[in-house]
């Protein structure tokens, strides 16, 4: 992906007339004469090429580029001291410009550049580097990017959102996103929105270098900006295979897409039903079938040898009413604590709270997991503050992630729909 698009043209064309902005060449009479004070030289040519320079330009000015350029063509070749090779090399760097030619613009910039008298470093030196990338010449373009920055180009956007992409060119993913994460604080200063596609490339990159913090992160600064729920989706799913995370963490993160309806067809489904069944949760198989089937995310008959699987483990179990007296009589809380996920599955959120509520005063129990489920089961009742406090207990990686996610959902109620 490239996200500076047309930046260079731009920045070429904004010079406008570059001779005419600079020195001009001498008539005759004039060669000897410097220009007054605070004004460029005359530059000292022959008088063959001056001619054919100012036939150059006069056509240049007059957007004639075919003419312009068979002037130009003739007066470099009368070429014989560096005054003319600088006013050949002022002339040929818009003319290529328009002509949208890179290899005739480099070796103009060239020229230019290594000249004390060129004015506009900066910008140039910006071109100068865009051009490299284009040749990918990574490396030269870095050193010219830099260079640039370092004279002080006042296009700043454009400036560090190519200095990102070549280290991404280079394979520097966190050095890429460090530059992205200036232009984000750029946008916001300036109160402007930051585009969404910023964001799925920094996920990108640091997915690719397999930075699940740096991953999460970006997740989090595009949910800030873009709360729907094509980005819930995307970055919990995102965030999910960055992570290895577990059964019981896929889990915990397939309810978070439930409860913020960012389930979008039978394939989540399947993997959240499959891997419920697959850990002992068969009333939450259950139930997140016939919530599929509802929502007509699964067809009426998906799913089937599933569902029967569920309802024959439902049927030995028994109900789950009768399990709460051996879950309040147990040495420990782990039985509360197991019932409370049964609960939480069949979507009894009421009901979870008790039992996770019991599991933790009982103890014994994974008391970050234990938490989190409770902050789900407490956002299913409905209790978004006490929500946000069972969050926030939870420190451990990766289920601390999973918990952040909550919370900024909790901050942005109403945000995270399914899509239609």
């Amino acid at each position: 992906m490239s996200i500076v698009t047309k930046a260079a043209l731009t920045a070429m064309l904004a010079l406008g007339g570059v001779a005419v902005a600079t020195a001009s060449p001498a008539a005759p009479a004039q060669k000897q004469k410097k220009g007054k004070e605070g004004e460029a030289p005359a530059l000292k040519v022959g008088e063959e090429f001056r001619k054919a320079a100012m036939a150059a330009q006069t056509a240049l000015q007059a957007n004639d580029t075919a003419t312009a350029d068979t002037q130009l063509t003739a007066a470099e070749a009368l070429i014989k001291n560096d005054d003319e090779k600088y006013f050949a090399a002022q002339l040929r760097l818009p003319l290529e410009a328009r002509k949208k030619n890179t290899a005739g613009m480099k070796a103009a910039l060239d020229t230019l550049l290594a000249d004390p008298r060129t004015q506009d470093k900066p910008r140039l030196t910006f071109v100068r580097g865009d051009i490299a990338r284009q040749e990918k010449d990574y490396q030269g373009a870095l050193r010219y990017l830099q260079q640039a920055q370092q004279l002080g180009y006042n296009d700043a956007e454009n400036l560090t959102l190519s200095i990102a992409q070549t280290q991404f060119d280079l394979g520097n993913a966190q050095g890429g996103v460090a530059e992205l994460e200036k232009a984000v604080q750029a946008k916001k200063a300036a109160g402007q929105p930051v585009p969404d596609s910023w964001y799925d490339l920094a996920v990108a990159k640091l997915y690719g270098a397999k930075d699940s913090a740096g991953v999460s992160k970006w997740l989090r600064m595009q949910l800030n900006d873009y709360p729907n729920a094509k980005n819930w989706r995307r970055s919990l799913l995102v965030y999910r295979d960055s992570a290895q995370l577990d059964n019981q963490g896929k889990l915990d993160l397939f309810r978070l897409m439930r409860q913020t309806k960012s389930l979008a067809d039978q394939n989540d489904y399947l993997e959240y039903a499959d891997i419920a069944y697959r850990v002992g949760l068969p009333f939450e198989t259950k139930a997140v079938i016939e919530e599929g089937r509802a929502a007509g995310k699964i067809q009426p008959t998906g799913l089937a040898q599933l569902l029967n699987d569920a309802n024959s483990a439902i049927k030995v179990e028994g109900s789950l009413a009768a399990l709460e007296g051996k879950a309040r009589s147990a040495a420990n809380g782990k039985s509360a604590a197991q019932l409370g996920d049964a609960y939480l599955g069949s979507g009894n959120y009421a009901k979870a709270v008790e039992f996770y509520k019991l599991g933790l005063q009982k103890g014994g129990v994974n008391t970050e997991e234990v938490n989190l489920r409770l902050g789900n089961a407490l956002v299913g009742t409905g209790n978004r503050a006490e929500a946000g406090t069972a969050f926030e207990v939870v420190k451990t990686q990766p289920k601390a992630e999973i918990a952040t996610f909550w919370k900024q959902w909790l901050a942005t109620p109403g945000t995270a729909t399914a899509s239609n």
